[in-house]
């Protein structure tokens, strides 16, 4: 990636959301480059480890790497692209145990609607926005963030919208909210961001007041474009962002 770009959004986050935590960057390859790719992770007493608890190491600056090998949940298979097929397992996990979806029918249309997609590369890498280096390609930035930051960034992206709908929240995974959606978005004129996690069963790993905010990388570089030129020079940001000091 080109290395100014890292760092002008480094200046201007530092600016505009002060002590606020930093993105995560996360790319396919077919190569490590130095990044960890742990073992397997032991499945806790519901029998599988969710990927935010799997990045916890990567929001405090280490990079990490995944696919089927070493994810700790069957259900980050399809949203990462390392699956393809929609399996009886699934639908039951799904449908009877989390009850998320009415049945296997809404859940095989919901698929109808988006079609999963074949990982492009071996890796899907994550890493922490400081921490990327110059052979990285970065093609999704997702944020965490209390409402306030939420809000920031649902206004950078709609800056300058043509439409009201620069920003959505389809249902899905809390995996599909940080890399299924904003990847596929990456083949969209108009790539638009995704809020999230609203999958009632991946809340017990955030905090009441944390969201994710996830923009696949045109969108991304539009946002930082605009942050000297938008809302956020105003009196109304800075006294918004002044409460940031209180997280």
């Amino acid at each position: 990636m080109n290395l100014k770009i890292k760092e002008h959004f480094m200046t201007a986050w530092t600016e505009y959301f002060p002590g606020c935590e930093l993105p995560i960057a996360c790319f396919y390859s077919d190569e490590l480059n130095g990044v960890e790719f742990p073992p397997a992770p032991k499945p806790n007493a519901k029998g599988y480890t969710c990927i935010f608890t799997l990045l916890n190491r990567v929001k405090r600056g280490h990079g990490r790497a995944f696919n089927k090998e070493n994810l700790g949940c069957f259900g980050c298979f399809l949203p990462f692209g390392f699956d393809t097929e929609v399996t009886d397992d699934l639908k039951n996990y799904v449908c009877n145990v989390e009850r998320v979806i009415k049945s296997y029918d809404h859940l095989d249309s919901i698929y109808k609607h988006r079609s999963p997609k074949v990982a492009p590369g071996k890796y899907l890498i994550f890493k922490r926005w400081d921490t990327l280096g110059e052979y990285d390609n970065p093609q999704v930035v997702f944020f965490f963030g209390n409402p306030d930051v939420i809000s920031g960034l649902h206004g950078l992206a709609n800056y300058d919208a043509m439409t009201p709908y620069e920003v959505m929240a389809p249902y899905g995974t809390g995996c599909d909210s940080i890399v299924g959606f904003p990847m596929q978005e990456l083949e969209s004129e108009q790539p638009k961001a995704v809020l999230g996690p609203l999958d009632p069963s991946v809340r017990i790993y955030f905090k009441p007041d944390t969201s994710t905010f996830s923009a696949p990388w045109p969108k991304f570089l539009r946002m930082l474009e605009n942050m000297n030129k938008s809302f956020l020079t105003t009196k109304s940001w800075s006294k918004v962002k002044s409460r940031f000091s209180k997280i």
